[in-house]
């Protein structure tokens, strides 16, 4: 290279460096704002109306005060937490425990002293500090942010993992799509240069303007208990995502040396409340015990223990799925008895087991659309029209098993979909086997409920032929059901 060349390069370099230094310093005065809203600090004490803003790295989060909801006492600390106020620092000698989960482990509905955290809390003494992580809302995946955001620096010992009612449920967003990392996750830069970033002001500022402010639009205040939100035909976190996002709490909270249990609530339906909808639920808690049996970890479930305490449903749950504060103080004593081990310093001592996960099929989800731009991919499809159905009313179908032989009678699924609003439709169908056609209503955009209107086509049943099925027309008024294009390889379906 020539001198001269070398010396231009030089000063390029320099007159480079020197550009950068000084968009430092700027951005570090200037752009305090920005950079405080990359960092996500908790928010600032507020005392008044429950609410939840917005937040790109939780979706949501909570705020400190004390405030009244649902007519009980609710406080939430200066670290985001529904309880008392603690230190990030633990006291020499103590033991912390960490729960996590939605609005059921938060308490909804039940005074600070009543819920289950806190009633642990005082029966576990003063050696062992249990800390309410729980959140209204919160999926494994907002559980995940938060841990790295706060969580894991309260060093917890132990953590236990009650998410299972927000992942499972349908609505009209899926988690994954809005939620933001600190970094993006999808790029390729090694650990160590992440972290030399992250340390940059003038990379988080422009991180924030570029990537994170415009999905904190998207990110609105949530009104808790305030109204409902838009119901859509996607889970939340999507069966195997749930799976690997229970892993992902587990392999972290490991690599800290704290252990892990999981706790399986229960809900009024699987106490015999009577419903129209197909349950959805189980094959989550079916994932919850995978997990927990492949790493050794305890897991407590609720159902068994609701059912042999004597007391109604009505004396468990405020409604369909928030516990009474008996409800709350028989899942204390549960959880109590199933830490013992722990408690006493033997660890649970559990063999792990070292079957590989598998993939689950989740009946459910096969009739979520596909995401924006791509096309249908299901091999057999069902299609066809709906008339009679009211403008703005969400609609569910659901694919019922009828065949001699169910996999599963308590769960006759084996297809939905969910409709903002239907005038054609098409989703993925059985291959095999007879089915029915059940539509569902949804006024009030929660899901099939008991209330809901649902119109069952079953006369004659569907028989599946491998072959996708088109031209079925239903007819809400008049509840009937034809085939006005019927489909090549079944001339008559029956």
């Amino acid at each position: 290279m020539r001198p001269r060349t070398q010396r231009r390069l030089i000063f390029g370099l320099l007159a480079t460096a020197g550009a950068l230094l000084m968009a430092e310093a700027a951005v570090s005065v200037l752009g305090r704002r920005a950079l405080l809203a990359w960092e996500a600090p908790v928010p600032v004490t507020h005392t008044g109306a429950p609410y939840l803003p917005g937040n790109p790295y939780l979706l949501w989060e909570m705020v400190p005060g004390e405030r009244q909801e649902m007519g009980v006492q609710v406080n939430v600390n200066a670290l985001g937490f529904r309880g008392p106020e603690t230190s990030v620092q633990k006291r020499p000698g103590q033991r912390r425990i960490i729960l996590l989960g939605d609005s059921t482990v938060y308490g909804h509905g039940v005074a600070d002293e009543q819920v289950f955290a806190q009633r642990l809390n005082r029966e576990l003494g003063d050696d062992i500090e249990v800390l309410n992580l729980g959140t209204p809302g919160y999926s494994t995946a907002q559980s995940i942010n938060l841990m790295e955001m706060r969580g894991w620096a309260l060093a917890p010992d132990l953590v236990v993992i009650a998410n299972l009612w927000s992942d499972n449920n349908f609505d009209s967003f899926v988690d994954k799509t809005l939620i933001s990392t600190r970094i993006n996750s999808d790029a390729s830069w090694t650990p160590a240069l992440s972290a030399g970033l992250q340390r940059s002001a003038l990379y988080r500022w422009l991180d924030w303007h570029i990537r994170l402010a415009p999905r904190a639009d998207e990110v609105k205040t949530v009104g808790w208990m305030l109204g409902r939100t838009p119901t859509g035909g996607y889970r939340r976190v999507s069966v195997n995502d749930y799976a690997v996002n229970l892993q992902s709490l587990v392999n972290k909270a490991r690599s800290i040396g704290s252990d892990v249990a999981f706790l399986a609530f229960a809900n009024a339906v699987d106490l015999g409340a009577e419903t129209e909808g197909a349950i959805a639920w189980p094959l989550y808690r079916e994932v919850m015990e995978a997990v927990a049996q492949k790493n050794g970890a305890p897991m407590v479930e609720v159902k068994p223990i609701y059912e042999a305490s004597g007391l109604d449903r009505n004396e468990l749950f405020l409604d369909e799925m928030h516990p009474t504060a008996a409800g709350h103080g028989l899942i204390a004593e549960a959880l109590h008895n199933a830490l013992q081990p722990w408690v006493v310093g033997s660890g649970f001592e559990l063999t792990p087991d070292p079957t590989p996960l598998p993939v689950w099929d989740d009946p459910f989800a096969r009739g979520e659309g596909p995401p924006v731009g791509e096309v249908n991919t299901a091999r057999v499809t069902l299609s066809g029209s709906i008339t009679g159905a009211p403008d703005g009313v969400p609609i569910q179908i659901d694919l019922i098993d009828l065949s001699d032989e169910r996999s599963n009678s308590n769960n006759p699924m084996v297809g939905s979909a969910r409709f903002d609003h239907v005038d054609t439709f098409e989703m993925p169908a059985p291959s095999s086997g007879t089915f029915a056609v059940r539509v569902y209503l949804d006024r009030e955009a929660d899901g099939p409920s008991s209330d809901d209107p649902v119109y069952l086509f079953d006369n004659p049943p569907i028989r599946a032929t491998g072959e996708s099925l088109r031209g079925l027309q239903l007819n809400l008024k008049d509840s009937t059901m034809n085939w006005v294009t019927p489909a090549p390889t079944n001339s008559r379906p029956q």
